[in-house]
């Protein structure tokens, strides 16, 4: 477990001069860290030991207390009121995570019931759904055979071949109609 920082009278009023200068220094100190925290160039690396130790350090701003440590101040705290805790940071703290992994478990759950279900449903059908993509590529493909196969079929059947490729430019391929210009 992580000691309790030594903080000179953090959180009450100093009694002593000696204990308000010990405090004030303890808050600046603790400032210029909150600075150097924010300061601080996560992309470059280390390049000595000292380097990282400069800018690992000003982290310690960040870490908490011991959670027995601050339960033993809080229910001392409480029992001064008269009141007494109902549950240690610990047992908070696990109860929220078990909560929240029950949640988790039931949400996991569900998305396993809905992909059985969509996996029954594509068995059943014995083929895999187009996806949007393909079936606008599906639809758009067969708006051009069906033009086509129309103008095909618009077109008058052609007895020979040979007279569609030998008649001039203008001409009309349809029988009877060889040779005359429009």
């Amino acid at each position: 477990m992580a000691a309790k920082p030594q903080q000179a009278g953090a959180g009450r009023k100093p009694q002593t001069e000696s204990e308000a200068k010990s405090q004030k220094r303890t808050l600046e100190l603790l400032a210029e860290d909150c600075k150097r925290i924010c300061t601080t160039n996560v992309g470059k690396p280390f390049t000595t030991l000292q380097d990282a130790i400069d800018h690992l350090l000003p982290f310690h701003v960040l870490s908490s207390l011991a959670g027995d440590d601050v339960d033993e101040e809080e229910a001392a705290a409480a029992a001064e009121e008269g009141a007494r805790l109902l549950c240690t940071r610990r047992d908070l703290a696990q109860e929220l995570a078990t909560r929240r992994a029950v949640e988790l478990h039931t949400k996991v759950e569900e998305m396993r019931q809905r992909l059985v279900k969509l996996e029954d449903r594509y068995r059943t059908r014995h083929s895999r759904p187009m996806p949007e993509e393909e079936l606008f590529i599906a639809q758009v493909l067969k708006e051009v055979s069906e033009r086509a196969l129309e103008a095909e079929r618009a077109k008058p059947p052609v007895m020979n071949s040979d007279s569609e490729s030998d008649s001039e430019e203008g001409e009309d391929p349809t029988p009877g109609a060889t040779g005359q210009k429009q």
